[in-house]
């Protein structure tokens, strides 16, 4: 089999589990046999081709394959749930239990496969368990900085109080003093419960390891705005929007500093920004009837805040606004009624 237009090892092992996927078991093995052939080692290639033996049902031979990876990766959860599967197709029923259990020991006893378990749990929304899939990660390695900051991370959507949550942040930076993730976290944290300037270092510090971090940038812009620096905010802000022109967060501070300086034609444009890249969303539409609100445009305002009021009926801001909007327009009516009358 010729290979006219693969150069390294990953374009071999990508084209290996193509062929595996369209059931080219054939071909998908001298794929990872060329990676083989100068990478020995490579664990990667070794397991794709013991599951592609399994497939073509050469037994011995993918045993042999697992075995070469658990030499190297005794943990290896995927080769000993797989060679307990081979095991068992041969009839070797006692010792393919053995490694199937192993493989599941290993595979919920493993550091990183717990946080991955936990990520997956946290991404449908189940924090509590996702929080104890963290808390096992760390209970197996107490470095695991990842799953530090994801503990810390969903012990504030379940409402600990932030003093406790930067515990896990600090955690985190002690063992690895550059990661800007648990930086951005505590910044968020203290701008959260009013620490401007604490909250402003932990945005430089990020921005001394990454100083092209959008969200640090915009982040430190709003902070900036909130102590009412209104040109340093912009700036920062601007800084975020030339390495990101569509960050909607970006944009949206953007109308917020603008809008507090009474410049509204200025706030509209990066209004109109956000909404075009995303129609849906909710602050920027609130922003947007707060802007015709500021103007004295009463019926276009309500007509933004009842838009973000049928994507998040529970939006808080734009309930707000849209009360006194109507009480706007009722005023309004009563005061053209009365005109009219004494004419």
């Amino acid at each position: 089999m010729k290979f006219p237009f693969l150069k390294n090892s990953s374009e071999f092992i990508d084209r290996g589990i193509y062929f595996s996927k369209k059931n080219n078991f054939t071909e998908a093995i001298l794929c990872f046999d060329k990676v083989l052939e100068t990478d020995t080692d490579s664990t990667v290639a070794l397991l794709h081709k013991g599951l592609a033996l399994k497939e073509l049902g050469r037994n011995e031979e993918a045993i042999t394959v697992f075995d070469k990876v658990l030499e190297m990766e005794s943990d290896n959860s995927s080769a000993l749930y797989n060679k307990g599967l081979v095991l068992g197709n041969l009839g070797r029923n006692e010792e393919a239990t053995s490694f199937i259990d192993r493989s599941i020991e290993t595979k919920y006893n493993n550091s990183l496969n717990l946080y991955a378990e936990g990520n997956e749990l946290k991404r449908c929304g189940k924090y509590d368990k996702a929080l104890s899939f963290y808390t096992k990660a760390l209970e197996s390695n107490p470095n695991n900085v990842d799953a530090l900051i994801a503990k810390g991370f969903v012990l504030d959507l379940l409402g600990v109080p932030p003093k406790g949550v930067i515990l896990f942040f600090d955690k985190a930076l002690q063992i690895e003093p550059s990661n800007v993730e648990s930086q951005l976290h505590k910044g968020f944290l203290y701008n959260r419960i009013g620490k401007y300037q604490e909250a402003i270092e932990c945005f430089d510090k990020a921005l001394k390891i990454e100083p092209d971090n959008v969200r640090a940038l915009y982040s430190k812009g709003v902070v900036l705005q909130f102590l009412k620096k209104y040109e340093e905010a912009i700036s920062y802000c601007n800084k975020a929007l030339e390495i990101n022109p569509r960050h909607i967060k970006t944009l949206c501070t953007m109308v917020w500093i603008l809008a507090h300086q009474k410049k509204y034609e200025a706030a509209m444009i990066y209004c109109d920004k956000a909404i075009e890249i995303e129609p849906e969303y909710v602050y920027a539409l609130s922003y947007k009837g707060y802007l015709f609100f500021e103007r004295d445009d009463f019926e276009e305002a309500l007509k933004y805040y009842n838009k973000a009021l049928e994507i998040d009926p529970s939006n808080f801001r734009s309930l707000h606004y849209k009360n006194k909007t109507l009480d706007k327009i009722e005023k309004s009516k009563k005061i053209s009624f009365l005109n009219r009358l004494r004419h």
